[in-house]
């Protein structure tokens, strides 16, 4: 997972974030994601919710949490 600098989306790992309004985890992106993301829109692909800055921001370092912390197990 790459180390997110600046809190900005480009130089994150963009993983689907689950929608508070019907739980699945299937984000849309319109537009240019930029370093304030000030041109970009993420919703829901399920549901047509659209999450707002903040909202997503804080979902995607969760969800970026819960995949830092799978373990495989030994190989």
């Amino acid at each position: 997972m790459s180390d997110v600098k600046g809190d900005t989306l480009k130089s994150a790992d963009i993983l689907p974030v689950q929608c508070p309004q019907c739980s699945e985890a299937q984000n849309t992106i319109n537009g240019i994601l930029t370093d304030t993301f000030d041109t970009a829109n993420i919703g829901c692909m399920v549901c047509g919710y659209q999450f707002d800055q903040g909202e997503y921001r804080r979902l995607l370092a969760d969800r970026q949490l819960e995949f830092a912390s799978l373990q495989l197990g030994d190989m």
